[in-house]
């Protein structure tokens, strides 16, 4: 039964990638041929120039932008954006408070109205929520954001266990720091489409830019290694149910 809805779920998601890939395709060839890159180029210059005459209202903008795109599944690689456009500081205050905003409205929607689907649509994940903070407190919360536990999972479940709302924003905060400040710094180190124009891709040829890269696939590994050397420090045993939710 498992594997039929797992075939099943493919199958789903090939259907709507196809299109989407297509569509995409459409809209790279109506480009290309409507707009040079040294017109896109201009265009991201004028942008540039506004967010540093307007700064206020430029964060404001960006900030509200984030906040809607950080409730949408499957929208990854926004810190990369935002960090490409702001600079490092304001881009790290703009993601880190509105992926924990945006963690804090998923917590109270499943607390609140979704409880009892979320309880029978993962009751297994729930169980290992609530006795792994029993156990461990905050900092199993603090593991399950640095090592990247999918948000569309942590989020809604953290809603149906007992875990305390302030202590899920904070853990949220604090956590996804260290995965924020790496991103927000890959933003920085790409280059800008003026220098795409000028340099063509030989301007993506950065050894920082790779560093990070590499350290990006690397960190949440990192943080799982270390959290096994810590339950071996501290003699936990692990159980074969306390990877789900990472699955």
């Amino acid at each position: 039964m498992n594997q039929v809805r797992s075939t099943s779920f493919r199958q789903r998601r090939l259907l709507i990638a196809l299109p989407v890939l297509a569509l995409l395709l459409i809209l790279g060839w109506y480009l290309n041929e409507q707009f040079s890159l040294e017109q896109i180029a201009a265009q991201e210059d004028r942008l540039r120039d506004y967010i540093a005459l307007n700064p206020g209202t430029a964060f404001a903008g960006g900030f509200a932008i984030y906040l809607v795109l950080a409730f949408i599944p499957g929208t990854g690689g926004k810190a990369v954006v935002v960090g490409w456009f702001f600079g490092f500081f304001e881009a790290l205050l703009i993601v880190s408070i509105g992926l924990s905003i945006a963690a804090m409205g998923i917590f109270w929607l499943s607390r609140y109205l979704l409880r009892d689907s979320i309880e029978r649509r993962y009751p297994n994940v729930v169980e290992v929520m609530n006795r792994h903070l029993e156990e461990e407190g905050v900092f199993y919360l603090l593991f399950l954001r640095m090592a990247h536990a999918p948000y569309s999972i942590v989020n809604p479940v953290s809603g149906a266990s007992r875990v305390q709302p302030w202590t899920f924003f904070w853990t949220t905060f604090v956590g996804l720091m260290p995965a924020n400040m790496i991103w927000i710094y890959v933003g920085l180190r790409l280059p800008s489409l003026r220098e795409l124009a000028e340099s063509g891709p030989a301007a993506f040829i950065d050894l920082p830019l790779f560093i990070t890269l590499v350290f990006c696939g690397l960190f949440p590994l990192i943080v799982r290694w270390l959290n096994k050397k810590w339950q071996a420090y501290t003699s936990y045993t692990p159980k074969d149910d306390d990877d789900v939710l990472f699955s």
